[in-house]
């Protein structure tokens, strides 16, 4: 026997072998292809892919009815979707920068000026001897700082008039016309008001009770200008019960303050009492009172039109 007939017998051997192992292969892709489970096996039991598939729809459906951005009776939905307004503070955070950076150019500037004012306040009976010709010696400072109390009570009563009406008649004028407007009309106010002083101490001839009378009313305005920069800060940006709390604190500020001032000045009222006392009362509503009641008159016609 040849080698070809020996290799074509062992081939004839092993083909019923390969048969079957090409049979087998057949059958497992025959069945992973068209096989398909209708039930799952859970602890014994044949469960429908039918039912779970329904359950499985209720589930998700039940879970997207409870999400607060899928549910459209959610009251949180209604509070996302409720209008807000934008309002631009670029502008009032600017200004109060430059209030504060006004005070500390100052403050580093004149520091002797700065720590003979407060010298000055703590101490009445000094403020009338030494540190009254020392503060007015520098002319200069003494003019800023009551330019400045003008810009800062001038601030003060914009943001004061802003929170009380902010939909009356500020919204129809520029914020920078009111905002000089306010600060003018305090310029005005205090520069007819050191007009009149020095007329009435020329007049009556006691330069000296006035000329102490006049430099213990600027030297309150100029504390009163440094006291007022916190409460301006709150009602440019603060809101509710903070704004409230300050108009309150800055109230009794500025009453403290004038009580202190009418007290340092209880020598030149001295003077005037023990001539009149009718006459006081006039020096007093025309220096003091009058000035007030035209504010008030010119604001409320302002805001009532």
């Amino acid at each position: 026997m040849d080698i070809y007939s020996l290799h074509l017998q062992r081939n004839n051997d092993n083909e019923p072998g390969m048969r079957h192992f090409i049979a087998i292969i057949f059958l497992l892709f025959l069945g992973l292809g068209t096989g398909t489970a209708t039930a799952r096996v859970l602890y014994g039991y044949n469960i429908p892919e039918a039912l779970i598939r329904q359950r499985a729809q209720e589930k998700v459906a039940l879970d997207l009815a409870k999400h607060p951005l899928m549910s459209g009776q959610s009251t949180y939905i209604a509070t996302l979707a409720r209008p807000h307004t934008f309002h631009d503070r670029t502008a009032d955070f600017a200004v109060v920068l430059i209030l504060i950076a006004l005070l500390g150019i100052f403050r580093i500037t004149n520091p002797s000026y700065f720590r003979n004012l407060f010298r000055a306040f703590r101490n009445p009976t000094l403020s009338t001897r030494q540190l009254k010709d020392q503060l007015r010696q520098n002319s200069i400072a003494t003019l800023a700082m009551d330019l400045f109390f003008c810009i800062s009570l001038g601030l003060y009563l914009f943001f004061l008039l802003n929170y009380m009406h902010r939909q009356g008649p500020l919204g129809s004028y520029p914020p920078a016309i009111v905002i000089l407007g306010c600060i003018l009309l305090f310029i005005i106010v205090y520069s007819v008001r050191f007009l009149f002083l020095k007329f009435t101490g020329w007049v009556f001839k006691i330069p000296e009770i006035t000329d102490n009378y006049t430099f213990n009313v600027f030297l309150i305005n100029k504390i009163m200008g440094i006291a007022l920069i916190p409460f301006t800060i709150i009602l440019a940006f603060g809101q509710g019960a903070w704004v409230q709390v300050a108009l309150l604190l800055s109230g009794i500020v500025v009453l403290i303050l004038l009580l202190n001032r009418y007290l340092r000045s209880g020598v030149a009222f001295g003077y005037f009492l023990k001539f009149s006392k009718f006459h006081f009362f006039m020096y007093l509503c025309a220096s003091e009172l009058l000035p007030l009641a035209v504010l008030v008159k010119l604001f409320s016609g302002w805001l009532n039109t």
